[in-house]
């Protein structure tokens, strides 16, 4: 399945005056939204899903001690790298609708919060009523320089546990995404979110 509707944006490309953007959030974005927004859709993409596979130097870690932050990965690679955990290919999320006329500064915002190995690709992002195309979305990339190698929920669990930066603990970061996630859908918190926050809760407490 090609979840791709437009060639991947870097991060500094200008968003043009006076074009509506929409953007989707599957980490942090869902619960700390520090722009302007008008509308907003809770709702899945299709095609891939979520991991904790994004090495966190500048928010939730160190160049030290890197943190974890999440990515996202085809549904296949994903269904290869976790076996354990069938689900549905998707992924939940909230789409913002930036302010009107807030989105070239919006934009530029997000890049700079995003800098640490994201870049951009624009989905459909599907909801109770309606559907939305062309929601840009940060994702980092297997190629790009965070990009963690797969390794077990028990380390990856580990890594969250004891990492810290600028912008607080890790496992802070797990927790609310999680929190968030149950609080707008039953079925947006899959297996592998919900035993990676046991495991980090284990480990903290």
């Amino acid at each position: 399945m090609t979840v791709s509707i437009k060639p991947l944006m870097e991060l500094g490309t200008p968003w043009p005056p006076g074009q509506p953007l929409w953007v989707f959030g599957y980490g942090s974005i869902i619960y700390r939204v520090d722009f302007p927004v008008e509308d907003q859709m809770f709702g899945f993409i299709r095609g891939r899903r979520r991991a904790f596979l994004q090495e966190s130097h500048d928010h939730r870690g160190t160049d030290e001690n890197p943190g974890r932050v999440c990515t996202l990965l085809p549904a296949a690679d994903w269904n290869s790298m976790f076996p354990a955990d069938p689900h549905d290919d998707v992924c939940w999320g909230m789409a913002y609708k930036v302010k009107t006329g807030m989105e070239p500064q919006v934009k530029a915002h997000l890049d700079h919060r995003e800098k640490d190995g994201y870049s951009i690709d624009f989905v459909d992002v599907f909801g109770k009523d309606r559907t939305l195309s062309n929601v840009m979305v940060y994702v980092g990339v297997s190629s790009n320089p965070s990009f963690a190698k797969a390794t077990s929920l028990e380390h990856t669990a580990a890594v969250i546990a004891r990492a810290v930066g600028p912008s607080g603990t890790n496992r802070d970061y797990l927790y609310k995404l999680c929190d968030a996630l149950r609080k707008h859908h039953p079925e947006a918190l899959d297996s592998y979110l919900s035993s990676l926050e046991a495991m980090v809760r284990a480990l903290a407490d």
